[in-house]
């Protein structure tokens, strides 16, 4: 079982359309996949086309009331699941700080599964709270989202630094595999994010993945409650994304 934290060090970039949509392109392809909603936004899950029930969400597994079996709910595809997760999540962020091991809950409720997924993707919060914190010490690998703007690269390397931390303190061998530039506009929008792009992989060089360009139907897709890839299967985003995870496949980052 491969598990893959994306995360993203300043929200609004990607982040969870890349998670749902990299879980949905997945389980097209008959990959038993889940994805872990670690977001209190919860977006997510809506986004998969799942329902969260109160009282059976991540909130509940890491607070160790229950276990991810327990809250494993289908999506709106095939071989594809959700670990949902609502507003209470916001209250799990207490209970980890005060519990002891409560960074290690995600890892722990993983190992409990067993071999029931073949791949699980952890949407993790934009920031590096200590739900992103047990997402990483879960995690296999970790893969980035960033718009190609100033902003955006400025965070990468605090993000860098909580995974080296995460991997120095729990989780020996984690490391940033791959960068997915997202909701990147059209060369005629100026030279801000060709610029951004040529930064990035001045940066990051082979991590760096092919863009992922902005798309009007990603809102058009969550409101329908579908995986922009299952609602707009030949849109210019969705394809991006296919294309993002050939090159996942063939560095062995996924599955």
């Amino acid at each position: 079982m491969g598990t893959h934290a994306i995360v993203n060090d300043s929200g609004s970039a990607g982040k969870t359309t890349s998670a749902v949509s990299l879980a949905a392109l997945l389980a097209e392809r008959k990959i038993n996949t889940l994805l872990i909603d670690n977001d209190p936004q919860g977006n997510a899950t809506l986004f998969a086309g799942a329902e969260a029930v109160q009282g059976k969400t991540m909130a509940e597994v890491l607070m160790a009331e229950r276990s991810l079996e327990e809250v494993i709910v289908a999506s709106a595809v095939e071989h594809l699941s959700v670990a949902p997760a609502m507003r209470s999540l916001n209250g799990a962020v207490v209970a980890l700080t005060r519990d002891f091991g409560g960074e290690q809950r995600i890892r722990v409720a993983l190992k409990a599964l067993g071999d029931r997924f073949e791949v699980v993707i952890i949407d993790c919060p934009g920031s590096a709270s200590v739900l992103t914190v047990a997402g990483l010490v879960a995690a296999d690998n970790v893969i980035a989202v960033a718009q190609p703007t100033l902003k955006e690269l400025e965070g990468l390397p605090a993000l860098e630094e909580t995974i080296t931390k995460v991997a120095s303190l729990y989780n020996p061998g984690l490391k940033l595999c791959a960068v997915i530039p997202c909701i990147v506009p059209p060369a005629s929008a100026g030279t801000l994010y060709s610029d951004g792009l040529a930064q990035m992989r001045e940066l990051y060089g082979d991590l760096v993945t092919p863009p992922v360009r902005r798309s009007v139907r990603v809102p058009e897709a969550y409101s329908r409650r579908l995986p922009l890839t299952v609602y707009a299967p030949l849109e210019q985003a969705s394809y991006d994304y296919q294309i993002v995870l050939e090159q996942l496949f063939a560095r062995e980052v996924m599955p």
